[in-house]
C-alpha cells in the first residue's frame, strides 16, 4: 500500500455513546467491531486505553516498540502515531473516549501514561472493578452521558493514583516551578509549528525569558530551545516515516520557510538528513516485519 501525504487520523467508532466506547476483548473477539486498519501507522482523534488482564501485545508508538503481557495497562494519546504489530491470547478491555471528556485536572497525568505499565493482578483489582462497572453502564441504554463521563474520570483518576503511588509517574505539581514546567510543555505541544522562539512561550506564560529558561533547565536538564526542537523533530520524523510528502512540504508543515535550514536542523538533531532518515528507517521497519 502506498503511503499518503498525510498520516491517517481515525474518528471514534460509530458505536460510541456520548464520546465514549467500552468493549470487552478476548482472543476470539479482539478483531470484531474494527472499523479501520490498525496495522498501518495512524492516529486516532480519541484516547485509547488498553486494560489487559492476560495475553501478549506488541505495537509501535512514535518509533518506540512496546512489548507487554498482562496484567498491564496503556494509554495512547490522540496525537501519537501508532500501529499494532502482534497480539496473542489477549483478554481485557478497550476504552476509547473523546479528549473533551477528560477532566482538566487529569490531563497532565494522562500525558504520562503511555507505558505500557505492568502490575500484579492484585494491584489492578479495583481498576478492573471500575472498568467492569463502566462497561455495564455503557451497555445500558438508560445511562445518562454525565454518568458515563463521571465514571470514566473516576477510572482514569484511579489509574493515575495507582501509577503515582507506585512511582511510575510523578505526582501533581508541588511548587511554582513544577507548574511552569507543566504549562510550558502544554504550550509546546500546541504551538511548536508556529512558535520557534523561547520569548513567545515566556510571553504566553507572563514570565521573563530568563525566568522561563532557568526554570525549564532546572526541572528538565535541557533548555527551552531543546524542547521546542524536540517536539518539532518528533513530528518531522512522523511525517517523513509515515507519509510520502516531499521534504519541502514537511518543512512547510512544521513552520519552516527554508527547506535547507530545516534539513540542517534535522541532521543536527537526529544524525540523518531527512532523505537518509526516510530510507534507513523504512528499510529497518521492513526487515523487522519479515
Amino acid at each position: 500500500m502506498r503511503k499518503k501525504n498525510d498520516i491517517p487520523v481515525y474518528d471514534l467508532t460509530k458505536a460510541a455513546r456520548a464520546g465514549l466506547h467500552v468493549r470487552v476483548v478476548d482472543h476470539q473477539t479482539i478483531d470484531e467491531e474494527r472499523e479501520h486498519d490498525v496495522v498501518s501507522a495512524h492516529r486516532d482523534n480519541s484516547y485509547l486505553l488498553f486494560l489487559m488482564k492476560t495475553g501478549y501485545g506488541r505495537f509501535l508508538v512514535d518509533f518506540e516498540e512496546y512489548v507487554f503481557s498482562g496484567p498491564a495497562l496503556c494509554l495512547i494519546r490522540p496525537e501519537q502515531v501508532h500501529s499494532v504489530i502482534n497480539y496473542q491470547q489477549t483478554e481485557g478491555w478497550l476504552v476509547t473516549f473523546d479528549p473533551g471528556l477528560l477532566a482538566p485536572e487529569l490531563v497532565e497525568s494522562a500525558q504520562l501514561l503511555t507505558g505500557p505499565f505492568g502490575f500484579e493482578a492484585d494491584q489492578l483489582r479495583s481498576i478492573y472493578e471500575l472498568t467492569h462497572l463502566l462497561h455495564g453502564f455503557f451497555q445500558s441504554e438508560n445511562t445518562q452521558p454525565l454518568t458515563l463521563k463521571t465514571l470514566l474520570n473516576g477510572l482514569i483518576s484511579a489509574i493515575c493514583d495507582l501509577c503515582q503511588r507506585t512511582k511510575i509517574i510523578p505526582g501533581q505539581p508541588e511548587n511554582r516551578a513544577d507548574e511552569i514546567a507543566v504549562a510550558f510543555r502544554k504550550l509546546v505541544e500546541a504551538n511548536f509549528t508556529r512558535w520557534k522562539r523561547p520569548s513567545q512561550y515566556a510571553e504566553a506564560l507572563h514570565l521573563s525569558v530568563n525566568h522561563l529558561t532557568d526554570t525549564i533547565k532546572q526541572k528538565t536538564g535541557f533548555p527551552v530551545s531543546y524542547w521546542i526542537q524536540h517536539q518539532t523533530m518528533l513530528e518531522a520524523r512522523r511525517l517523513l516515516f509515515h507519509t510520502q510528502s516531499p521534504v519541502k512540504d514537511v518543512a512547510y508543515q512544521l513552520g519552516f520557510s527554508d527547506q535547507h535550514y530545516f534539513s540542517r536542523l534535522f541532521r543536527k538533531f537526529t544524525g540523518y538528513t531527512p532523505v537518509a532518515f526516510r530510507k534507513s528507517f523504512h528499510d529497518l521497519s521492513t526487515k523487522a516485519l519479515l
